[in-house]
């Protein structure tokens, strides 16, 4: 089997949705059955807080309950199987995921639980062969080291009865480990790599968002790049009133104008996200929304939803600028229609901004690339990955990747596939199939002789998203473990390849609790859960009478939902009481170190900078960075000793120049007294520190 995961917050509060993918029985209305791959809901669970390690937890926990609720039923009692988490993790071959650092690393952390389940059961299987005496001599080493490791016999023998019982059950655990390790070394090298098969691939939506947002941001950079007009300011109401007076060219601004410009977004992503925002916004309260769905049907006689660029999904800018080239006159129309039957007769600041954009040639060249994309790349790549009634396996992918990074590169080279006079989908289209959209490309070779800078764009968008792509499919590098993995293998560890059940799943869950806030986590669960992992065909094959009333009972338990509150909120005072208890230690020794270096004595003889090491230099490092010399910003105690001596010979030639003077101090002008006073040491105590400190080191 393989894990899936995905988090979020909702009111606050940390959410994790959780999928396993694994082959197993289903179940037809005819009491059939059949096995393949399949994907199941373990349900959407609350965490403490964002972390990965609380996430390994709950999964730890999440497959303890399953085990223990199975272990306790009729069914499992009439199989005859216990059912662990330690096994559950041993069959555990891999994860996918989006592409953040987080789950990756909740990744890792899963594997090491693999690995350390894997030389549980060994050790086990160990322990099950060998005889008493053969493990005596393990039993006796483990035994010393954790009496040494407590403080000796005596500190044993003063632990209580339970503290030593926790101290034998550990020492038992990591007894069982260490023979499991011992075993696994002695395997055939195959069967290793078996037992230690972990592969992670992450969304293949989320490698093509991020492709998108590589490209659009080496285009965004273009235009200043070359020195070329680019597209037009699209300020929002406050920052335009700044910018009103702006001249062209003008080399001398105002903080006020600097500031306006330096977060004034322009180009083709920020005209889409305009539109948006007016024609389909995430807040029903804002935005035309209907009105300019019933005009759109009344017009241009189809039903039409602009595409959702309000959130932040970046494939959406690509679909929603192709909509606006494919029907920009009708855009226009409807803009002019807005502005009509408002009394004032005048556009919003939004509106006028959308107006804009849609006559700029630059933003329009932005929005011609975002749509040849899409139509190149987007979807002959998703139309693969999200085949219907397909079990796809993700690790099976690594042509199809590398297959979009040779189209993007092909584009590069001649951008004629895309905009030249012969445009077909036969050589313009990764797959070679025809357009998502044939209009969307008529539409482009139209504008295309106005745009007198889409080839370089183009070529910009496509090389850093080029860059991009390869950076994020490097799981499937030559030399990785899905490139080298045998077709047993990439069966064993099966997954989709979309993170779109998780995604679902915490979108589902956003929509109950908003329809339903009485309900809890526990009741969408378990109407999610019964839905969505076909739970009544299971029960049809597979329960008796018993099994419902065990199922009944368990589910009039209560006090769930309480018991998850409360550990919230005691654990967020925990954490609260830690940060408060770690800021009053760094004050105490901050203020420890202060009162410290109030008693050191600034040195300003170079020739004596040059002598120092150890403690005595790091701490005239402190003691002139507390005095304010300059030049010490990037100067740590764990810089090399030549460059604190070398910063601190700067500092001092500063001070001798008249740049600086030591904080705090009224009276400086006597610099030839204090080195006369560090002159008085006697030189063999000086060599004699030396020495020490040679012996320290």
């Amino acid at each position: 089997m393989t894990f899936s995961g995905d988090g979020t917050t909702h009111r606050a509060t940390h959410v994790n949705a959780r999928h396993v993918n694994l082959k197993a029985e289903t179940y037809s209305p005819d009491g059939g059955s059949s096995t393949e791959h399949v994907t199941r809901l373990l349900g959407v669970q609350s965490e403490l807080d964002g972390t990965s390690e609380q996430s390994v937890k709950a999964w730890k926990d999440l497959l303890a309950n399953i085990a223990e609720i199975y272990n306790q039923s009729p069914l499992g009692k009439r199989n005859g199987n216990l059912l662990r988490t330690v096994d559950i993790f041993v069959k555990l071959n891999g994860m996918n995921s989006d592409h953040c650092a987080k789950e990756k690393k909740d990744a890792q952390l899963l594997e090491k639980e693999k690995r350390s389940a894997v030389y549980q059961t060994l050790g086990e299987d160990a322990i099950l062969e060998k005889s008493n005496e053969e493990l005596f001599p393990d039993f006796v080493a483990a035994r010393k080291q954790m009496v040494e490791a407590v403080g000796g016999a005596e500190k044993w023998e003063a632990l209580s009865e339970s503290a030593q019982a926790d101290q034998e059950a550990k020492m038992m655990m990591d007894l069982v480990r260490k023979l499991g390790k011992d075993s696994f070394d002695q395997l055939l090298e195959h069967e290793k790599r078996v037992l230690k098969l972990f592969i992670w691939a992450g969304c293949g939506c989320h490698k093509d968002l991020n492709t998108v947002r590589g490209g659009n941001t080496a285009m965004m950079a273009w235009w200043d790049a070359n020195d070329v007009p680019g597209p037009v300011l699209l300020a929002n109401r406050d920052n335009k009133a700044v910018l009103k007076d702006l001249e062209p060219g003008t080399d001398t601004l105002t903080p006020a104008q600097e500031r306006a410009l330096e977060v004034t977004a322009r180009g083709g992503v920020k005209a889409t996200k305009l539109a948006g925002d007016i024609f389909n916004n995430k807040d029903e309260k804002k935005g035309h929304h209907d009105v300019f769905r019933w005009w759109w049907f009344t017009h241009v006689h189809e039903d039409f939803t602009f595409p959702d660029t309000s959130n932040n999904r970046f494939q959406t800018h690509c679909e929603a600028a192709a909509a606006l080239l494919l029907h920009l006159d009708h855009f226009k129309e409807f803009l002019i229609f807005v502005k009509d039957r408002k009394s004032v007769k005048r556009f919003s600041n939004m509106e006028q901004n959308l107006w804009d954009a849609l006559d700029c040639i630059p933003t329009k060249t932005e929005l011609v690339v975002l749509a040849l994309y899409s139509q190149a790349i987007s979807h002959p790549y998703m139309r693969h990955i999200r085949s219907p009634g397909e079990h796809i396996n993700m690790l099976d992918l690594g042509p199809l990747h590398h297959k979009v990074h040779q189209h993007m590169k092909r584009i590069i080279e001649d951008p004629d596939f895309l905009i030249g006079p012969a445009v077909t989908y036969k050589t313009g289209a990764m797959d070679g199939k025809k357009w998502s959209n044939p209009g969307v490309m008529e539409a482009v070779q139209a504008l295309v002789p106005d745009l007198p800078y889409i080839q370089p764009l183009l070529i910009a968008f496509f090389e850093r998203a080029a860059v991009t792509w390869k950076r994020f499919t490097s799981e499937f590098a030559p030399g990785g473990l899905i490139d080298e993995a045998t077709v047993e293998e990439k069966d064993l560890a099966w997954m989709p390849p979309t993170n779109d059940a998780n995604e679902g799943a915490l979108g589902a869950f956003r929509l109950f609790m908003r329809r339903q806030p009485h309900l809890g986590l526990r009741q969408f669960n378990a109407q999610a859960m019964f839905v969505r992992n076909k739970t009544q065909a299971f029960m049809n094959s597979k329960f008796e009478q018993d099994d419902h009333q065990y199922i009944h009972q368990l589910a009039r338990e209560a006090g769930c939902e309480v018991k998850r509150k409360l550990a919230q909120t005691e654990h967020d005072e925990a954490r609260i009481q830690k940060k408060n208890a770690a800021a009053e230690a760094k004050k105490k020794k901050a203020e420890a170190l202060a009162k410290r270096l109030e008693s050191i004595s600034l040195v300003f003889g170079k020739e004596e900078i040059t002598k120092l090491k150890g403690m005595k230099l790091k701490d005239q490092l402190l003691a002139f960075k507390a005095k304010g010399a300059p030049n010490l910003e990037g100067i740590k105690i764990t810089t090399k000793v030549g460059q604190i001596r070398q910063a601190l010979q700067a500092a001092i030639d500063s001070f001798n120049n008249g740049d600086w003077k030591p904080t705090g101090e009224d009276d400086w002008e006597d610099e030839d007294d204090l080195e006369d006073e560090d002159d008085l040491e006697d030189e063999d105590d000086l060599e004699e520190d030396d020495e020490l400190e040679d012996a320290d080191e």
